[in-house]
């Protein structure tokens, strides 16, 4: 594992070496790598325009980097159709210490008594697992004295310009800004991770129950600072930026700026709430359009007389206004029937000093590489998605293990982007992770695929994401892949968990000579399925011993009918291999007792059978497969 850490230079301008030598020369900054020109503008650069750019100084007598500090409302998206990246600066603004890391010592860039104006200015945005700073001239494309593009509601504040500017320039020109990934958004000014849900996929099987789950999701974020951001699909390019009936855009980002249960007035309440004393609150969720203006005109929204339900100081601690300033508010439920999409860009907290719920972290470096020959072969780590079965298993494994009966993992892959700060970067190769639960005592790469218990979603995106929810104890094994064989890339995976996983990288397909495996090894895999046992209902365990290696499945309990499920691997040199089987009751409070001992054989004839073992209490179901190439499983 390699965590990178500190700061990285875009184009290596570094901006205390510029501000020196401007304040040495007494020249205000011009960056020459962005230049004031139709280049920094526009993909072809020869375009004619009427754009002028300008200085802030230059468009107002006072200008200042932050006018009492940042809101949703301190960013407004201008003519460039780039509401991904606005919205997620509105989202930015909810979180100061985010905030403070994507505008560094802003104090100190401000016009302000004590600091030298040379018209340079510094920012940062998370780039492949470390923040890269990225120098910009305060240079800004006006057209009749107007700012064209981002800008502030306050005409003197200009840190959102600014910091739009310098996304920019990363990006190669303000044109490459026009559509672009919710969640690669929330990345570049977060450093989190970020996880993109189908609205109508989460509700698909229980819309009620997963619609509260949601909600309480959602909530439990925007409290632990997540960034947010939801979106309304267009299915034609017609449909984009087309206004609906209630106020909402198609096509268009909205940042979530609170989510919460909005108490109601006793006039707001039933009959039976009322005489029972207790009080009754709505799920509310509230938005921010970029643009500044069209606002959801429904229930619930701004003046609407469903806020006769909330007292006034209620509606004064919520800041309810009636302004069009493109913020307001609408009930959940509204919300759910018509966004399609919510980015939600979680920031794990990852001290194991904290008293608030925290998340084991790993991160890996890697690459998807081809030696040149056919896929699969020595060498090769591109062998693509598990429709492509012979060579799936020939790229990178990460080995886990899941301890508990309720736990949490998420794993964020990121792809690195070829080109960065160019106009034309090479287009992203479709990624994707499948997670396969494999034997409990596997140490090495697994060959032949099984069916995997998670798949992320694939996708041609910087980064994929997989969340999965109370997976059962055992071992398991992680493959990012590209979807097609032979496609090469850097990537990063980061693993997050609400337990230890103990995460590791598999480079050993065998194990290593001298410990039980040589050339001419074989392999043997057995497979525990379950057992009856009708005399008493107990906690039943199994252990295998091959002599060399004593394991043992998880314990189930209160059953006569144990289903353990699990299986191990055993690499041996010998084509007949005997293994000693038994089965024990935990007894907790006393010494365990043995129920059954068996032996169990395994003949080498590369074939998997079903095995029935009786014994003087019940019976045994065992799957046992046996094979003479140890790299076969």
């Amino acid at each position: 594992m390699r965590v990178r850490a500190g700061t990285t230079y875009f184009g290596q301008q570094r901006y205390n070496d510029i501000k020196k030598q401007c304040e040495k020369s007494g020249q205000y900054f011009v960056d020459t790598d962005f230049p004031p020109t139709n280049t920094s503008l526009f993909l072809e650069g020869d375009r004619s325009s009427d754009i002028v750019w300008k200085r802030p100084g230059e468009i107002c007598s006072n200008p200042q980097l932050f006018v009492e500090g940042a809101s949703p409302n301190d960013v407004t998206q201008g003519i460039l159709g780039n509401c991904w990246f606005v919205s997620a600066c509105s989202a930015l603004t909810h979180n100061q210490d985010l905030l403070e890391k994507v505008i560094p010592a802003a104090h100190k860039q401000e016009w302000a008594k004590g600091n030298t104006y040379s018209g340079i200015f510094r920012f940062r945005f998370w780039r492949f697992g470390t923040w890269m700073e990225v120098v910009v001239d305060d240079l800004l494309p006006t057209r009749d004295g107007r700012l064209l593009f981002a800008r502030s509601k306050t005409p003197n504040e200009f840190w959102s310009a600014l910091l739009e500017k310098a996304f920019a320039k990363l990006y190669g020109c303000y044109e490459n800004l026009v559509g672009g990934h919710l969640s690669d958004a929330l990345q570049d000014v977060s450093g989190g991770v970020a996880e993109t849900i189908s609205v109508v996929k989460f509700l698909r099987n229980d819309p009620a129950a997963q619609s509260d789950q949601l909600f309480e999701r959602l909530r439990m974020a925007y409290e632990n600072e997540a960034l947010v951001i939801a979106a309304i699909a267009a299915r034609t390019k017609e449909e984009i930026e087309e206004t609906l009936a209630c106020g909402l855009v198609k096509g268009h980002a909205y940042a979530v700026t609170d989510v919460r249960f909005i108490e109601l007035d006793a006039k707001g309440r039933s009959l039976t709430t009322f005489l029972l004393g207790k009080t009754e609150s709505q799920r509310m969720i509230r938005l921010q359009n970029p643009w500044g203006e069209k606002e959801w005109n429904g229930p619930w929204s701004d003046g609407s007389p469903e806020w006769e339900q909330v007292t006034e100081l209620t509606k004064k601690s919520l800041g309810i206004t009636v302004d069009e300033d493109g913020e307001f508010w609408m009930p959940w439920e509204s919300f759910a029937q018509y966004f399609t999409d919510i980015s939600v860009c979680q920031l794990f907290n990852t001290s194991v000093f904290s008293l608030e719920k925290n998340y084991d972290e790993k991160i890996f470096f890697g690459q998807w590489t081809s030696n040149g020959a056919r896929s699969g072969a020595p060498g090769d780590m591109a062998g693509g998605c598990l429709n492509f079965p012979a060579s799936f298993c020939s790229n990178p494994q990460y080995l886990f293990d899941v301890v508990g009966e309720k736990n949490e993992v998420m794993f964020a892959l990121t792809q690195r982007e070829v080109g960065e700060g160019k106009k034309r970067r090479e287009p992203f190769v479709c990624i994707g992770m499948h997670v396969m639960r494999v034997e409990r005592n596997r140490i090495t790469r697994v060959h032949q695929p099984t069916e995997p218990i998670e798949t992320s979603d694939y996708a041609n995106a910087r980064s994929v994401f997989l969340h999965i929810i109370d997976l059962r104890p055992g071992r398991y094994i992680l493959l990012p892949t590209t979807y097609a064989p032979r496609e090469q890339a850097n990537y990063m995976l980061r693993a997050y968990s609400s337990e230890k996983l103990n995460i590791r990288a598999l480079t050993k397909h065998a194990p290593t000579q001298g410990w039980c495996w040589q050339s001419t090894g074989y392999v043997t895999r057995v497979h525990i399925m379950d057992a009856e046992i009708p005399t008493a209902s107990g906690d039943f365990y199994c252990v295998i011993n091959d002599q060399k290696e004593k394991v043992r499945t998880r314990t189930i309990r209160d059953t006569t009918k144990p289903q353990w499920d699990e299986q191990f691997v055993f690499f041996k040199r010998s084509a007949q291999q005997k293994y000693i089987l038994e089965i024990w009751e935990d007894r907790r409070m006393s010494k365990d007792r043995l129920v059954a001992r068996m032996d169990v054989m395994a003949l080498t004839d590369n074939d998997c059978r079903e095995e029935v073992k009786e014994f003087a209490e019940g019976r045994v179901r065992l799957k046992i497969a046996a094979y003479d190439d140890p790299l076969y499983l």
